[in-house]
């Protein structure tokens, strides 16, 4: 039996791909991440177009076919007619890991998040009630899931507004400004593709002899995934980048390598599906050139804006105190490089650990390239 994809769509940050796929029995709407192959695909069927079975026929997972839902499974038993295409689109997730689909001015179906966990497919309008591949979406118009939908919407109209970069750009640095002093680099750092980014150095008497580098613009957008391990996960999607760099006296060179591991790191969550939190580890491409006595591969992030979650020691920064357009803290997450000794320790025994010994030893959160271990 032959398919055909009907209507395809990439999210607005290059990463999934969303298709709706349909023979002479079904239609199903698919996700597929195109950098992450760990993610898997997701699929959510969306409609007979043949009247429905009492019972599905074992056979047709042999033979490969997409399953049809059965009478007891569906609001009407009769087939639905194929979609047009020109009808179709599709209102992304601001986080860019699920979608809405829209028939005309009708929602269809929304693929979440959690989507493939625990047999779970998505919900789509035509189901009456859990089934193999879809669940009911009840009301198209009222609830939880149209909720959802109008936040996307607001978001990527917001997005769509000529000034919307420069009032983020702008609301961040003068943030960052007011701590650390004017900046005095600034690159560009998202390759002129969606969504804008950028990378700032500060010097100044206010950071006490420090070379602080942050990401601009990584706050404006939610996280992914991160609403499938956080319960309150509203309090940790906005986030930043931030190093604190401790400017060796005989060289550095820091601007050679730190804008480019920064560069490497600031699209990963929106290209991938994942998440950075307090405590993630994550390995370094880019080497420290100053690093003298000691091989720093991994970083281990900190999240300096939840001090009373993380138990952090005073700061007289206060990064707890940048709000994003969404109403929700920003997360400035600190990377500390650490060594394979010093990663391993932190897989073994957790970050708690090396946050402990690092504040015993008056580093916190500051990289200085010619420490020499802590363990």
């Amino acid at each position: 039996m032959s398919s055909k994809i009907i209507y395809q769509e990439t999210n607005p940050y290059g990463s999934f791909t969303a298709f709706l796929e349909e023979d002479e029995r079904t239609t199903y709407l698919y996700l597929q991440c195109e950098n992450n192959p760990e993610w898997g695909i997701k699929s959510l069927w969306i409609r007979n177009h043949i009247p429905a079975p009492k019972e599905r026929n074992p056979d047709d997972f042999g033979l490969g076919l997409a399953p049809v839902l059965v009478q007891s499974e569906l609001m009407q038993s009769e087939g639905m007619p194929s979609l047009d295409p020109k009808e179709i689109h599709f209102i992304w997730l601001e986080e860019g890991d699920g979608l809405f689909l829209f028939i005309g001015d009708d929602m269809e179906a929304f693929l979440p998040p959690w989507s493939g966990m625990q047999k779970f497919h998505g919900y789509a309008r035509a189901a009456k009630e859990d089934a193999i591949t879809a669940s009911p979406m009840g009301d198209p118009k009222h609830g939880v899931i149209f909720d959802r939908m109008m936040e996307a919407r607001k978001y990527w109209e917001l997005r769509a507004t000529s000034d919307s970069w420069n009032k983020i750009q702008k609301h961040r640095m003068e943030f960052l400004e007011s701590k650390f002093g004017k900046h005095t680099k600034y690159w560009s750092a998202d390759g002129g593709k969606y969504p804008q980014l950028g990378i700032a150095c500060f010097q100044s008497e206010k950071t006490n002899h420090l070379k602080v580098f942050s990401t601009i613009g990584m706050s404006a957008q939610n996280q992914p995934s991160i609403e499938l391990y956080h319960k309150d996960f509203q309090k940790f999607t906005r986030i930043e980048l931030i190093l604190f760099f401790q400017v060796p006296e005989h060289s550095d060179r820091s601007e050679e390598w730190v804008q480019h591991l920064l560069g490497e790191m600031i699209k990963f969550p929106w290209n991938t599906g994942n998440w950075f939190g307090h405590g993630h580890t994550l390995g370094m491409n880019r080497r420290d050139p100053d690093q003298l006595y000691l091989n720093f591969t991994t970083s281990l992030l900190r999240n300096l804006s939840q001090a009373q979650e993380y138990h952090l020691p005073d700061q007289n920064f206060h990064l707890d105190e940048l709000v994003s357009e969404n109403g929700e803290k920003v997360n400035f997450l600190a990377l500390i490089p650490l060594t394979e000794e010093e990663k391993l320790v932190c897989q073994t025994e957790g970050s708690k650990k090396i946050f402990e010994i690092l504040d015993a030893k008056s580093l916190s959160w500051i990289h200085n390239p010619e420490r020499e271990s802590i363990l």
